[in-house]
């Protein structure tokens, strides 16, 4: 049972969340956990802390909550490799604040803080900038409001019977506005030497076109983003050295390849499992001819031009040499993604 001074801070959290969103958001956390909604933002506070004081939700819930709408994983990313030039002014928060300050986009700056996400929810459907904090790393975080309409079988009863207008049957379906927040982000890791750029936006949609250009415009105001993006991480080299090392050291990584192709000239080689589920190392036959590229000199003449592979307990990871993109298929943390990352970062050259 947690203490009065714990239920006060959980309460004073919740209340805070409650103030910082729209009505839409603050429902949609209200029905996962079966609690009575209300019909404004008053009510909203004291059914959040009724349920609080009922144990039908707990800090863990908000946080898990606020975690999925802050949007790691599910998405994709560019990642670049940093020079220590490139890296080191923003080895401090106040060199990071400093350029932040050049850039006049000041009035982005949040102090490094303890709170899991930001708390400002969209009204409209448009990508803005809405904070740069710093925490080891700076972090430009961008919001957009999207609506999705659901129907389960509690839209259903809401039906209406079908009416004839204008010599026309018609026929009315109820479905559930859910208001969803996207985020982007664009972080740079100066001890790690890396940058990211993570977009939610389908590829190759006009959406995905216009977010890459919001985020590289801003950053172009902090650093020299043409320089980085000369550097993007060699997602080619990732693909042939990572599945190299799995393939004769496999307990090397908490990693399994699902599929991996490699080019050769005018030709490629594809080893895959039949599924999303299964890896190539499932069956033997097909392992004793991977097997078959062991050497430097055997591998050397191949590059790697796409590849997925499952990271134990982080989901399935796609990698593509042609746009050096990394697609993340699973909700993650900022931890973990990073993790990833640096994991990838590490076989940009042969282990």
């Amino acid at each position: 049972m947690p203490s009065t001074a714990d239920q006060q801070a959980l309460k004073d959290f919740a209340l805070s969340i409650v103030r910082g969103q729209t009505n839409v958001y603050v429902k949609e956390l209200l029905r996962e956990h079966g609690i009575r909604i209300g019909a404004s933002k008053q009510e909203f506070d004291q059914n959040l802390i009724d349920a609080i004081d009922e144990g039908l939700l707990t800090r863990e819930h908000l946080e898990t909550w606020l975690q999925s709408v802050e949007g790691w994983g599910q998405q994709h990313v560019y990642a670049y490799r940093l020079t220590a030039d490139q890296a080191k002014p923003f080895a401090t928060e106040a060199g990071a604040h400093q350029l932040v300050k050049d850039a006049r986009l000041a009035k982005y700056w949040r102090k490094r803080t303890a709170e899991p996400t930001h708390l400002e929810f969209p009204d409209d459907e448009d990508l803005h900038l809405v904070s740069i904090t710093y925490a080891d790393s700076l972090r430009f975080h961008w919001h957009k409001g999207t609506k999705y309409w659901v129907r389960t079988r509690e839209e259903e009863q809401h039906d209406k019977r079908n009416e004839w207008i204008g010599g026309f049957e018609y026929q009315f379906r109820a479905y559930r506005g859910r208001s969803m927040r996207e985020v982007m982000r664009f972080e740079i890791q100066p001890k790690m030497k890396l940058a990211a750029l993570f977009i939610p936006k389908p590829v190759n949609s006009k959406a995905h076109a216009d977010a890459y250009a919001n985020a590289t415009k801003t950053m172009g105001k902090v650093l020299d983003f043409d320089a980085v993006a000369k550097r993007p991480l060699l997602v080619a080299e990732v693909i042939k050295n990572l599945d190299q090392k799995l393939a004769f050291d496999a307990q090397a990584e908490d990693v399994r390849p699902q599929s991996t192709r490699l080019k050769a000239g005018v030709a490629y080689v594809e080893f895959s499992g039949v599924s999303q589920d299964d890896s190539y190392f499932d069956s033997a036959g097909v392992k004793r001819v991977r097997d078959s590229l062991r050497s430097d000199t055997d591998i050397g003449g191949f590059t790697g031009t796409a590849g997925t592979f499952r990271f134990d307990g982080l989901g399935r990871v796609e990698l593509f040499a042609a746009d050096k993109r990394i697609r993340l298929w699973s909700s993650l943390t900022a931890d973990t993604v990073w993790k990833i990352l640096g994991t990838l970062a590490h076989y940009q050259r042969p282990r």
